[in-house]
């Protein structure tokens, strides 16, 4: 069987990351092979460039369309990866991607159809995932570029509303305690994984 491609879409500090390894080590430990990924994917060229200006302290000097330009070619360079892994079986549960992209760029004033054409190339997702709600502050990266940005933030959430809406992602409301955000993923995920209990 071709392994499923799960992507968790939502705002920084939203416990995505937290969810998406709950759900690999739940998938693993029924039977199934599983693996997190997380986008961008720092270990490469382009990931080191957006690490470096995520997380520079200093304002973004690239215009908002090179930028996703960078995001859209990480991606892009692990395509072939991904879908090798997709081949072999292997559920890929993903934090962040295309529409992260669409969400961030539109809201830092990028043209929202040319980066949906972009990006139009890419896989898609099999199931998509939006966890939304008030952001866990005490998770912030202090010299993250965007996380100090309430503003940006209140608007990249809308945006992801917006996009999840036109796409058709699943919503599941962040703000509960884990394990009852954990259950209603895993109501979501059942319907596309054989089998699974």
């Amino acid at each position: 069987m071709p392994g499923k491609f799960i992507v968790i879409y939502g705002i920084n500090n939203i416990g995505k990351s937290t969810q998406a390894k709950k759900l690999v080590e739940y998938l693993n430990q029924h039977g199934y092979k599983a693996e997190y990924l997380k986008y961008p994917i720092y270990d490469s060229l382009t990931g080191r460039k957006i690490s470096e200006i995520l997380r520079s302290d200093k304002k973004q000097k690239l215009t908002e369309e090179e930028f996703q330009t960078a995001y859209y070619r990480n991606r892009k360079d692990y395509e072939p990866t991904l879908k090798k892994k997709l081949a072999d079986g292997i559920i890929i549960v993903a934090e962040d991607y295309i529409g992260t992209g669409l969400a961030w760029g539109s809201a830092k004033g990028a043209d929202y159809e040319k980066l949906k054409r972009q990006n139009s190339d890419l896989l898609k997702e099999d199931l998509a995932i939006l966890m939304d709600g008030e952001r866990f502050v005490q998770a912030m990266e202090e010299k993250h570029l965007h996380e100090r940005d309430a503003e940006l933030i209140a608007k990249v959430r809308q945006r992801h509303l917006d996009i999840g809406k036109e796409f058709g992602w699943k919503k599941v409301k962040a703000n509960q305690p884990e394990d009852k955000v954990f259950q209603d993923i895993l109501k979501l995920v059942k319907p596309i994984i054989p089998f699974l209990k």
